[in-house]
Parts: structure tokens; sequence; C-alpha cells
């Protein structure tokens, strides 16, 4: 809806005096922002603008006073006989809300209150108006005046108890089963004959998961693990993993997952930091050098001991420890109940219709969360899971045709990872049986999805896009991709979860009206017991909410909650950075690049050639050109950032990749990008060489010197294909895989392609 100003300041709410509604509006805008400090700009057309700032230290009396004087400067140069329409919209670094007019009537009439320019929802100018109602009153009352700013709520208690509603998924049956490995136990009485794992090496039935489990679990127990003591699992993705997660449940104990690649130091530490008591590994000599005993999971046909009723513990034990990034570089223990993970699968199987007939990939790290969500997320609905090779993993052909060869149906992805299984779709649709991706573990620029659903419609396959934190096991909301999502660049993460709750709160945990921007708390059955010995940390993120009183972890999110419960994911709190001078949001030169058609993928960094010297510092772009775009042109879209972007925030590089580089989690590896390069220096010595960079362009994405080696520039079996490809059809119908192998720059190709010729 587009909000009328005129008809808004008919209906507008008359206050007195108008210096009072512009304090009060200056402060609404700042709020709804989500600024601490009021940073704030009133414009009286192009006759007058006064920049209001305001420590939230301010007292309120102080505040008003200078809002005074604001006011008088203002409109001053309005005829007193005439009406003022005031602009009042936030400005500096959280300059993206509502901007709302305040309207002086003529002769001292009444001032009124009504929605900025452009298209303002009906719903947010509502809300608008009645948080600057509600800060008017407050402002004028003289218990008051010698508060803060800062302590100035938005709404009263009665609209913050219904903020919390809003946000509260459906109810949850409380009726659980004592946990993971109980819940696992019944399913493979229930289906004992079928398939539970399908690895490299075998198929492994329920049943015989169940009493491999149960064989390490003997193991176990006789090494000492019991309810409540710690047992690493240092293993690469395989079935044998999946049953050393069980017997360590099984005998009571917490797993902690490892991944193998994890350097010694660290590996350390966190045996250290967690206190471990074992580790199930094959690297046993590896783990004897922390001085731990380590057992294997091999299955060597023990016979499983029996286990004491008393050690099995119920849903409210922990499960497990996941350790994230710490922002001091020292890594965290995320401690996560049965009960939560349990919840997790019973607030998801009936929507996404999770049961025997559905085959997974486990394709994640076991030490990242996402894996809680394959692991049992499938078996614990009686599907099959596909161990994912690592090889395979990062070959995107080979994990597409490990997706049809198995018949897979659910397939959960990070974005950056599925973007590469988008590209292939795209130039050759294969035959998958997938009827549900769930997107997950980083932030989703729907508007990228749009190549796959001209693909795969979604009557053909969801798409689901899952916001979670580690310290909420895994999921939070739920959003299914649309046409229309797509098309709007939707940033709707969906509403909660059953059993779970979201909400927007400000620096004071108050919860926010819907379209205001704060920081993103959850509550409900997903909630960590915390962090592991870190007491204080755990006492600052994981606190009682002011309204409900329930337990809420504060993720460090940036957020808005819809009027429909639906939230909104605006980035990470601390994700912009300071240039020259300007804070500037990387995610946003990120969205202005993949809104153009040539770019299928983008990151934006900041470089630091001369790292001892700040001056230096600089915006580095890196992009993975769209395969039916047509030749890469870089200049053609720098003019386009240009064109939308403020000089400070265009990139002073731009460097197409062949993929973005990616983690263990299938998260973007800043760590791995290259060096930016400047691109070709040296022009084509003849036609030769002259279509062999051109077509080597087109199919890498990449602007490559006549010196530049292929596989240096990160390329791989796939892209060699490719560039092969668009060589025969280019007019070099000898060109043979063999040659790139054997000729691995655009000068030698060329040159083995003149004499050939």
């Amino acid at each position: 809806m587009r909000a009328q100003q005129s008809s808004n300041a008919e209906a507008g709410t008359p206050v007195d005096p108008p210096q009072d509604v512009l304090a009060a509006a200056v402060l609404a805008v700042s709020r709804f922002a989500g600024q601490g400090d009021v940073e704030v700009r009133v414009s009286l057309g192009d006759y007058q603008a006064v920049e209001v700032r305001a420590a939230e230290g301010t007292t309120v009396a102080g505040y008003r006073e200078a809002l005074l004087r604001h006011w008088e400067k203002v409109t001053a140069p309005a005829d007193a006989g005439v009406p003022a329409r005031l602009l009042v919209e936030a400005v500096g670094d959280d300059a993206a809300g509502p901007s709302l007019v305040v309207t002086r009537g003529p002769d001292g009439g009444r001032t009124v209150v009504s929605a900025g320019p452009g298209d303002v929802p009906g719903w947010l100018v509502e809300r608008l108006g009645s948080s600057v109602s509600h800060l008017r009153q407050l402002l004028t009352d003289p218990a008051w005046q010698h508060r803060t700013i800062a302590d100035l709520p938005l709404q009263g208690r009665d609209a913050e108890r219904e903020f919390v509603s809003l946000g509260r998924g459906a109810e949850l049956s409380a009726d659980l089963p004592a946990g993971i490995h109980a819940a696992f136990g019944a399913q493979a009485r229930r289906t004992p004959d079928a398939v539970a794992v399908t690895d490299p090496d075998t198929d492994v039935r329920y049943r015989e998961l169940d009493a491999w489990a149960d064989e390490i679990g003997g193991r176990l127990r006789a090494a000492g693990a019991g309810r409540g003591s710690r047992v690493g699992v240092l293993l690469d993705r395989s079935a044998a993993t999946i049953a050393a997660l069980l017997a360590v449940l099984k005998s009571g104990a917490v797993y902690v997952p490892i991944d193998p690649h994890v350097p010694d130091e660290r590996l350390a530490f966190m045996a250290r930091d967690c206190g471990l008591a074992l580790v199930v590994t094959e690297d046993t000599e590896r783990v004897r050098r922390l001085g731990l005993p380590a057992v294997t999971a091999r299955r060597l046909g023990d016979a499983p001991a029996a286990v004491p009723d008393t050690v099995l513990g119920g849903a409210e034990d922990p499960a497990y420890i996941i350790f994230t990034s710490g922002s001091t570089g020292r890594p965290k223990g995320v401690e996560v109940a049965h009960r939560s993970v349990l919840s997790l699968v019973a607030a998801t199987a009936p929507s996404f219709g999770f049961g025997a007939g559905d085959v997974w990939t486990w394709f994640h790290s076991v030490a990242f969360d996402f894996s809680v969500w394959e692991i049992w997320g499938c078996l614990l609905t009686g599907g099959r899971l596909v161990v994912v090779p690592e090889s395979v993993r990062r070959a995107p052909d080979e994990f597409r045709a490990l997706l049809a060869e198995q018949r897979v149906t659910v397939l959960n992805q990070t974005p950056s990872s599925f973007m590469q299984l988008v590209e292939l779709e795209c130039r050759e649709r294969t035959e998958l049986a997938l009827r549900l991706v769930v997107f997950g573990g980083e932030t989703l620029d729907t508007a990228a999805l749009g190549r796959w659903l001209a693909v795969r419609p979604a009557s053909e396959c969801r798409l689901v896009n899952m916001y979670g934190i580690t310290e909420t096991t895994v999921h939070v909301t739920a959003q299914e991709i649309t046409g229309e999502l797509v098309a709007a660049a939707s940033r709707s993460v969906g509403p909660a979860l059953p059993g779970w709750s979201v909400r927007v709160v400000d620096a004071r945990q108050r919860p926010l009206p819907p379209g205001a921007s704060g920081e993103i708390a959850v509550g409900g059955a997903g909630v960590a017991l915390g962090y592991v010995d870190r007491a204080e940390l755990t006492a600052r993120r994981f606190v009682a909410d002011p309204v409900s009183g329930e337990r809420i972890y504060l993720s460090g999110d940036r957020g808005r909650m819809l009027p429909d419960g639906a939230l909104e994911h605006l980035g990470r709190l601390d994700q912009q950075v300071k240039l020259r001078g300007y804070r500037v949001e990387l995610g946003e030169i990120r969205a202005v690049l993949l809104a153009r058609p040539e770019v299928l993928a983008a990151a934006v960094v900041v470089g630091r050639p001369v790292p001892e010297d700040r001056a230096f510092d600089r915006l580095d772009a890196y992009v993975v050109p769209a395969p039916d775009a047509g030749p890469w042109d870089a200049e053609e879209v720098r003019r386009g950032l240009a064109a939308t972007l403020p000089d400070y925030m265009v990139p002073a590089t731009l460097t197409p990749l062949p993929a973005m580089p990616l983690t263990a989690n299938g998260k973007l590896d800043v760590a791995a990008l290259p060096a930016p390069r400047p691109g070709r220096t040296e022009t084509p010595a003849d036609d030769t060489q002259a279509l062999v960079l051109t077509c080597w362009d087109r199919a890498t994405g990449r602007t490559a010197g006549l010196d530049d080696n292929f596989f240096d520039l990160g390329g791989n079996s796939l892209l060699a294909t490719r560039l092969i490809t668009t060589l025969r059809a280019s007019g070099l119908p000898s060109a043979r895989l063999a040659d790139l192998y054997h000729h691995q720059t655009p000068r030698l190709l060329a040159a083995h392609y003149a004499q050939s010729s």
C-alpha cells in the first residue's frame, strides 16, 4: 500500500505542542531503524535541514530541549499561515527504516503525523503512529524527565506481550522419547530390514546399525564412559561414524564430533575444554598423544554388554557438544539436550512429510550442526541416509550424479554449495528425484533461486529456507520459497517452527513491534543448555525474556518481525565494516552484484594489500559469472555498480572465479579467495590466440592472461569439459579434453591448435 500523506494527515492524531510530536517522531524513526544513539535528519523540503543526534544516555528533559531548538530552526523558513511539512528520516550507520512526515497546521493548528514518501505498508504506518503516540505520552510525563531516552519503551507492556505471542510457533507435543537413541531403537524395531545408511562400502540396515552401536557401546562402557561423560568422535563421514554416535548416546554419554582435518592444537584445546574422557577413532596414535584412551568403531563381533537402566538418562540430558568459532579466536562448545533434537524432528516431520520413502544425503562435516539435522532427521523418520564421500562433495558434477543414482529426495545445502548445482542444472537438466531442498547455515539470497525454479518449479521440488543457529538446535524458522518471494528478493525466513519462538528485541531485550529492526532472540524447545565452561558468556547470551520470563537466546543477528509472525533476517549486527571513515555494509554490495543477470554468485571482502597502512584498504569483489549470460565484461558490471552505489562502495577490484571456494561446512571460505587479479595485460598475437582466450573467458568466467595456468586458477574437470565444448562449438572440432591437460595455458593451447591446423 502506498501511504497517502494527505489522507494520513486527516486521520492523524492531534498533538500539542508540535515540538513534542516531532521529538516522538524522531525517536520512533530512530528506534525502527535499530539505532542506539539517535541519528535522524529533519528537513523542510529543500529549504532547511537539521541533523538530530542524541546519545542514548541523554535525559528525556535534555532531549526535549534539544528538539525544541531543532523545531525552531527547521521551521523558521516556513510561513506561519501555511502548513509546514517536515520529513523525518534515519541517517548514519542504520539508515534502513521507514520515514515519517510531521505536518504543522497553519497558524498554530493541529500537528499530525503521516507516512513518509515511498511504498509504506498500511500495517507499518499504523505501528509507527502507535509508537509515536506512546512515546509522546512518556516524553511529556514528569515522571520520565530524569530518565534516559534509552529507558523509553516503544510500546506498553500489553503491546509487548502481543509481540511475543506473534512470534510463537504452534504448540508441540511434550510426549517425547527418552532420548535420540531410544527414538532410533523404536524405528529399528519398526523397520529392522530397511536400509538405514548407504556409504561407498556397504548398505547398513536399521537392525545392523543398532547392533553395531551396541557393540561399540560395550567397549565405551568398558573404557569408563557413562552418563554425563564426554566422548569425542574423530571419524570421517561413514556408517561407522553414525554407529559411534549412537553408541555414545546409548552409554549415557555426550558425543563431541570432531572433524578429522582439525589441527592438532585445536583438537587438544577442545579435548581440554570439554574434558573428553575418551575418543572413538581409528587414528589411535593421534589421540594417544593427547593422553586419552581410544576406542575403535570397527565391527569386531564383540558381544554387546547389557545397558543398566540407570545409565540411559532422559530427554533432558545433554546429547552432544559442537564447537563454534568464537569472536576472540577461542572455540566455544555448545551443549544441546536430547529433547531439542527430538523436538526438531517432531516439529518438521509432519509439514515436510518425512518418512520411510525418503533418501537423504549426509553432505556436511559431523562437526557442523547441519549434520545433526541430516543424520537424525533422516534416521528418526525411517529414511535412508547416503554418505557423500569427500571427493564427491567437492566435485559438483559427481555430486549431481550421486543424487541421480541414489534417487535422493531430501537435500540439505548451504546456499553457496547449492549454487553449484544450480549452474549444472541450468546448463543440462537431469532426472533427479528431489522433492525437497532445505537451505541453512548461511544467509540465502532468495533472488538467486529464480534460475532453479525456471528449471524445476516449486510444484516439483519444494525449496525451504530455514533460519537457525547452533545455539538453538540447527533450525528455528521455515519459509517456503515461491516465485513471488524470488521476484521480491524476500528476506523472510518464515515463522517459528512448532515449539520454537522468535522475537526482535532492542538493546534491553524489550520486544519490538513488527517493522522495527533489532536483534533476533529465540526461545522454545531448541534453546541449548549453554556454553561449556563459559558461565559468563552463557549468562550474557542465554537470558530470561523480560515479558514472558522464558529462557531465550540472543543471536547477534539483525532482523525484524512481519505482521503475520514471519521473521526477516537482515544479516549480522556486526556485519558492517569501516573504510576511510565510511561504514559499509558488504551485504548491500553483494546484493547489487547478484541483481545483475550476468552474476551467478558473489562475495565482497575488505582487501588489505598493505596491512600496516589502512589507507590502502579497499573493497574486493569476487563473482561467478552466469554461464548463459554471454562473455564476461567486467567494465560493464563496474559501470552498473557505479550507477547504483556511492563511489566509496564501488569495489576497487572485480575478480571472476569459476566457483566460490567453500569451507568443509559448505560456507564461503574467505581465506581461500585468490588475490585479486588485474586481468589480461597482453593482447592476443593472432586469431587462434584470440579464439582460445574468448572461449576460455566464456567457459571459466574468468579473464585469463596468455600465461595463466588453467588449474592454478581453480580449474577442474567440469570446467575443463566446458572449455573444450566451447572450443569445439567455436570452430575447433578436433579439440579434446587431453589437450588441456598437456597444454595448460592459453598460449600453449593456442600454439598446439595452430600447429595442428
